[in-house]
C-alpha cells in the first residue's frame, strides 16, 4: 500500500544542481567583426510552430523503502498560418515514476515510468525527461517551416528550420570581452554567432535583446535571450530572422510575470496545457482522500 509523503513535493527545500557562472568553453565566434547586429524586416516563414511542454509534481508516496514521485506531463504546440494562430492537439499523460504498475487514484490513473535512482531530484529528473520525450514526439509530428521550442536544441529535424530559445543564463558562453557587449545590446539588436556544443551536436547560438516597458527595475539580463539552432542549418539567415520575431512576440509585464522573455504563444500555450491538466486542487483532494486518509 503506497503511503503519501507530501503534495506538491516541489515545494519541498531541497539542494538543486547549479551551474553557475563557471568560464566558457573555448569561444568559436561564426561572425566578425563581434559587434551588434541589427536586420531589415522579414516576413515570418509559415507555417511557423511553437512548441512547449510542461509538468506538474502532484504527490511525493512512500511503500516500505520504495517512493515514487507522481506527477502530469503535457505537450502541445501552436500553428501561425495564414494570419491566424491555431491550437493543435496537445498531449497528457499521468505518470507514477518509480512505480512498477499502473496505479489508480479514484478517477486519476498514473501509468509507471522507470526510474534512475530512488532519491527525490532522480524522480524529478525522471519526470523531466518524461515531459522532454513527450516535447520530442509533438515536435517531430510537425514538417516543413519553422519550429521554435521553448528551450535548447535537443533533437534534429530534418524536415524544416529549427530554433530554441533559453530565458535564463546560469551558464557563461562568451569570454569576458566579448560578454560585454550583451550589455550595450538595444532592443532588436543580437550579437554575432558562435559555436556551441550539446551532446555531441554542434550549433550556432547568439543573443537577441526584447523590447522593455519603460517602467520599473531590471537586472542587466532583463530581456535578453540566448537563441539556438544546428550549425549544419542557414544559421546567419535565421539569426536575423529572429530579430524580426522575437522582439514581436516578446510578452508584456501585465500579462506575464516573465516578461518580456515569455513569448505570448508560448505563454498562451502553457495557460492551455495547464488547463488540460486539470484542476491542481482536485487533483490534491484525490490524492488525500485516497493516498493520505483524509
Amino acid at each position: 500500500m503506497w503511503r503519501l509523503l507530501a503534495l506538491r513535493p516541489g515545494a519541498l527545500a531541497r539542494e538543486e544542481a547549479f551551474q553557475g557562472l563557471a568560464a566558457p568553453e573555448a569561444f568559436r565566434p561564426l561572425e566578425s567583426p563581434w559587434e551588434a547586429r541589427r536586420a531589415d524586416p522579414r516576413p515570418w516563414p509559415e507555417p511557423l510552430y511553437f512548441v512547449d511542454g510542461k509538468e506538474r509534481e502532484e504527490a511525493l508516496l512512500a511503500q516500505g523503502e520504495r517512493v515514487a514521485l507522481l506527477g502530469s506531463v503535457a505537450a502541445g504546440a501552436l500553428v501561425h498560418q495564414g494570419g491566424r494562430m491555431t491550437l493543435l492537439s496537445p498531449v497528457v499523460r499521468r505518470v507514477g515514476v518509480g512505480l512498477s504498475e499502473p496505479l489508480r487514484v479514484g478517477e486519476l490513473l498514473y501509468e509507471p515510468v522507470e526510474a534512475e535512482g530512488t532519491d527525490y531530484l532522480s524522480l524529478r529528473a525522471g519526470l523531466q525527461k518524461v515531459r522532454e520525450d513527450l516535447e520530442k514526439r509533438v515536435a517531430q509530428g510537425l514538417s516543413g517551416g519553422l519550429l521554435v521550442v521553448d528551450g535548447p536544441v535537443r533533437f534534429p529535424r530534418p524536415g524544416g528550420a529549427l530554433l530554441g530559445y533559453i530565458k535564463t543564463h546560469w551558464v557563461r558562453y562568451l569570454p569576458e570581452g566579448e560578454e560585454a557587449l550583451l550589455h550595450a545590446l538595444r532592443p532588436g539588436e543580437r550579437t554575432p554567432a558562435f559555436q556551441v556544443s550539446r551532446e555531441g551536436q554542434a550549433l550556432a547560438s547568439w543573443y537577441v535583446r526584447l523590447p522593455l516597458a519603460p517602467e520599473g527595475l531590471r537586472p542587466p539580463q532583463a530581456g535578453l535571450l540566448r537563441v539556438e539552432t544546428p550549425l549544419k542549418g542557414p544559421y546567419l539567415e535565421l539569426a536575423d530572422l529572429s530579430l524580426s520575431l522575437f522582439p514581436v512576440l516578446a510578452s508584456h509585464p501585465v500579462k506575464d510575470p516573465r516578461a518580456p522573455q515569455n513569448l505570448t504563444p508560448i505563454g498562451a500555450l502553457e495557460r492551455e496545457l495547464a488547463r488540460r491538466m486539470g484542476s491542481q486542487e482536485v487533483v490534491d483532494r484525490l490524492l488525500r482522500r485516497h493516498l493520505g486518509g483524509g
